[in-house]
């Protein structure tokens, strides 16, 4: 497994002809390295061989360009020779070993920018990417190649190019049919005591014209701090609209920046990480990653929901994932995509009261529709004339999905949120009772949206399917002590006692107590199930399902593949485990979700050098995946581009600390740790400076109940675990203080 550089920084002493890198790799220099992780921004420190060295990298909120600023300080006292090199792969394509023959490269007249242009690249054909070095100085001379062969070498990487480890001088040629990319020596002497900036630019363009108007755009060391500034002024008002304060130091810092940060750039906006560099959008994922949006742009939530409704086919299935601009997809049998779209279509309803969405009049798209044997198939689909209202694409989503099997529940397909369940119905008969929990909730809230457009046969009509779907599930789905997680094509139950793997599943407890299907005593007996099994305060996970896939006859699908403990196979697939958090929130578990969150929390796996070895991952982001079994117990995977960084944004916000918007309305209904003495909340409701100040007292050290206490000076108590204030958007700071109520004082109040 290697993780090999495809951009590299070098200085290199030349009077002492030695070189090193002014970030972490792939050439460290003596002594240490300081990463700063910024929203926006990352900053690299580093001093050796009396030099200071800083280089910064962000991306400015207008041009499509990456921007590198190094700044070098001699702090000796004598001048030094000097040169800093830049190195940049280019790929142009899926691969660089299959693009690399197509690519066309040039330089400019002054050889401090290279263009590269790949013809054969689908999705961009002809589209000129650019490397440029800006603020050189008069003095200083700039070389540069085109071929990694001369900058590399032979049989050598960028941990020891030959370029740094020999006298030579990059040849400033355009290599024609080589193995191409983008590299720069600058040679220049940087006097006693003095600091010397220049930065890189990595960018984009329609035309070779814009190329050169964007690197025109950041000629100037003003232009580039000023876009610095602006980038870091963005995020700090985007970030800002929701503060918290908490007990619970390792919430705050990833509720008040870092989970919207990883929403935001890399699910939303980027639609990458560094395990995964595909751009495509996926329709659930976006879908649910666009809910957590809702806080800090509604406009964004809405813009989400109607590109995906574009996406649908006329007969009602979606595409599982496409890549724009082409949008080429995968067309499949999984059966949860579709759903989304009314769950969070009702959803940003519910939260904003912009019912005029549904009346948008939106394309469907067509293709061949799959085999008996398909799974799934990449195609190209074509966009109709004939369109619909999202209203319509909702109706149209749940309508295909109400097929049942035997028991009464619905057939699973090729896959139901957990594609690597892709055989367990694949011969059209498997059910999933996690499915069935999700479409119970989605038609027990999308028939209030049909009473809202008069629609009053369908509404009566899902509220009819979904009290028989109540009845089956409670009835086919329940296992004794926990709900079932499926049935095989031939009958055989899936999260049962009886079977030896994956005796029982994390997600059907869950959404058995989110969507309400659970009673009480069920919904207890379950979650105590899943701590039971599927809760490790040792390894410090929530395991999705135990015990792993491994021998078992049946073959649930590519889970399988995945070796014990790992991914979806029986280790922390955190989406799920944050389920799990929501559900014990929702019964009124506070004191077990809050310790569960702060378990799962990204912080509190590397707050000790040994757990950080152990977790190895970046404990600001969330990860998808934590390992569940040995020698890999507590090891993560994944980061960055997981929905699940959108959902534990959500529980943290929604569930524990209680608090929701609906309908202009503040929503309080905390389920907190019993040691939590008090925790605040600070909520910009708009851009004219309404502000709301919560503060929420535990003086009975209770983990739910009723709130009482004052708004604005006045008091208030309410006669429900649901606190509803209505808020006035007039410009003002309001302040909420409320105490949770003790169980005499809870009798005494009903």
């Amino acid at each position: 497994v290697q993780d090999p550089h495809s951009e590299a920084f070098y200085i290199r002493d030349n009077d002492k002809k030695i070189y090193w890198s002014p970030a972490p790799g792939p050439v460290p220099g003596n002594g240490d390295y300081i990463t700063t992780h910024g929203f926006g921004y990352s900053t690299y420190r580093h001093t050796s061989e009396n030099l200071e060295q800083e280089v910064t990298q962000f991306v400015p909120l207008k041009g499509s360009v990456k921007i590198s600023k190094m700044t070098i300080t001699n702090n000796s006292d004598r001048d030094r020779k000097l040169s800093i090199f830049k190195y940049s792969d280019r790929v142009l394509g899926v691969d660089r070993n299959s693009a690399s023959r197509h690519i066309i490269s040039q330089s400019s007249l002054d050889g401090k920018t290279l263009y590269a242009k790949n013809f054969y690249n689908n999705e961009f054909s002809g589209r000129p990417v650019f490397s440029s070095v800006v603020n050189t100085g008069p003095k200083a001379e700039v070389r540069f190649t085109t071929s990694r062969q001369e900058f590399i070498g032979r049989n050598r990487s960028l941990n020891r190019p030959i370029i740094l480890s020999t006298d030579q001088w990059l040849d400033n040629e355009v290599a024609t049919g080589s193995d191409p990319c983008a590299a720069f020596q600058v040679n220049m002497k940087l006097p006693a005591n003095e600091s010397k900036t220049l930065w890189f630019l990595e960018g984009e363009a329609n035309t070779i014209d814009e190329c050169d108007r964007i690197i025109a755009a950041y000629s100037e060391l003003n232009s580039v701090e000023n876009a610095l500034g602006e980038v870091k002024s963005f995020w700090k008002e985007k970030l800002s609209r929701i503060q918290v304060s908490t007990p619970d130091k390792s919430m705050d810092v990833m509720v008040n920046g870092w989970l919207m940060y990883q929403n935001l750039s890399s699910r939303m906006w980027g639609r990458t990480a560094f395990y995964q560099a595909g751009g495509a959008f996926g329709f659930r994922d976006q879908l649910q990653d666009s809910m957590a949006v809702l806080y800090v742009d509604p406009a964004l939530t809405r813009k989400q929901i109607l590109l995906h409704a574009s996406k649908q086919f006329k007969e009602g299935d979606v595409l599982h994932w496409w890549h724009p601009p082409t949008g080429r997809g995968i067309r499949s049998k999984i059966t949860d995509d579709r759903l989304w779209l009314p769950y969070v279509t009702e959803n940003y309803i519910r939260v904003t009261g912009d019912e005029s969405i549904l009346n948008e009049m939106l394309p469907y798209i067509s293709a061949r529709p799959l085999e008996e044997y398909e799974h799934e198939v990449y195609l190209t689909p074509q966009t109709l004339d004939e369109k619909g209202s999202l209203y319509e694409h909702c109706c149209k989503a749940i309508d295909i999905s109400l097929k049942f099997g035997a028991h009464g529940i619905p057939i699973i397909g090729a896959g139901d949120w957990n594609d690597g369940m892709n055989r367990v119905g694949e011969a059209g008969k498997g059910e999933s009772v996690w499915l069935g929990f999700f479409i119970y909730i989605t038609l027990i809230r999308f028939q209030k949206i049909c009473e809202i457009k008069g629609d009053n046969e369908r509404s009566n009509r899902y509220r009819k399917v979904a009290t028989e779907l109540k009845k089956n599930l409670n009835k086919e789905g329940w296992d004794g002590d926990w709900y079932l997680r499926a049935f095989y094509d031939d009958g055989t139950p899936l999260g049962s006692t009886e079977n030896t793997e994956c005796k029982i599943d994390a997600i059907s407890q869950a959404w058995a107590v989110i969507s309400g299907v659970a009673n009480e005593t069920r919904a207890i007996k379950a979650l105590n199930a899943v701590d039971k099994h599927l809760i490790s305060e040792q390894d410090k996970i929530i395991r999705l399902l135990y015990p792993p896939f491994d021998k078992t006859e049946k073959n649930p699908g590519y889970i399988k593949g995945y070796i014990p403990g790992v991914r979806e196979n029986g280790g922390q697939y955190t989406h799920g485990a944050l389920w799990v958090i929501k559900a014990m929130a929702e019964q009124g578990m506070g004191e077990k979700a809050t310790r569960h969150m702060n378990m799962v929390n990204p912080v509190n796996h590397a707050d000790t050098r040994g757990k950080s070895m152990q977790y190895k991952v970046e404990p600001y982001v969330v990860a998808a995946d934590v390992y569940g079994e040995p020698p890999l117990n507590g090891m993560g995977g994944w980061t960055w581009y997981t929905g699940s960084g959108a959902w534990m944004y959500r529980v943290m916000l929604e569930s524990i600390l209680g608090f929701r918007i609906e309908h202009g309305h503040i929503i309080l209904k905390p389920a907190i740790s019993e040691d939590w003495q008090k925790y605040s909340i600070t909520f910009k409701a708009d851009e004219e400076g309404t502000v709301y100040q919560i503060t929420i007292k535990n003086p009975a050290r209770s983990e739910t109940g009723l709130l009482r206490g004052t708004l604005d000076g006045k008091e208030v108590h309410f006669k429900s675990r649901e606190s509803k204030i209505k808020i006035e958007y007039d410009g003002k700071m309001h302040r909420i203080e409320l105490a949770m109520q003790s169980e005499s004082e809870k009798l005494k109040t009903l």
